[in-house]
């Protein structure tokens, strides 16, 4: 019973560890350590739709796989498997867990095509530091006047 009240503790740490700032976690997935950040013309970054999603999916899967580990210990409690074969309990198991995971797969999905329809526009002062930019149109027409006295 201890064992199990590990697990279900761990599932729900991660639980309310990976929930949070979605807006903050795109940004995380998109630029992992790393990466250039394309200009709108002013002072923001464009982050492309589709990688946008691609994020999203990724942070929604996440999210609902801590969920899934966590129902998972909670119903293992009343788990008595009786005069069932071993076999047939198998296979039940991998049944439900491909229908768990096709369902969440489509959900994925579809969450991220409802709410992530276009690119997203940031200001670069709210991506992290070790990201770099692109020079926007502003910046070049200011160095070229710098430059030349225009």
């Amino acid at each position: 019973m201890l064992s199990l009240a590990f697990h279900i503790a761990g599932a729900v740490l991660l639980i309310l560890k990976y929930w949070g700032n979605t807006r903050q976690r795109i940004i995380n997935e998109y630029f992992p350590g790393t990466g250039i950040a394309s200009n709108d013309g002013d002072d923001n970054a464009v982050l492309d739709v589709f990688r946008v999603r691609e994020c999203v999916i990724e942070i929604y899967s996440s999210r609902v796989a801590f969920i899934y580990i966590a129902i998972g210990y909670a119903l293992s409690v009343f788990g008595e498997k009786g005069d069932v074969a071993s076999i047939i309990v198998l296979l039940m198991v991998f049944v439900a867990s491909g229908v768990l995971i096709g369902v969440e797969f489509m959900l994925a999905r579809v969450v991220a095509r409802v709410l992530y329809k276009d690119v997203i526009i940031i200001s670069y002062a709210d991506l992290p530091e070790y990201i770099d930019r692109t020079a926007s149109t502003k910046d070049i027409d200011e160095l070229i006047n710098k430059t030349f006295g225009e």
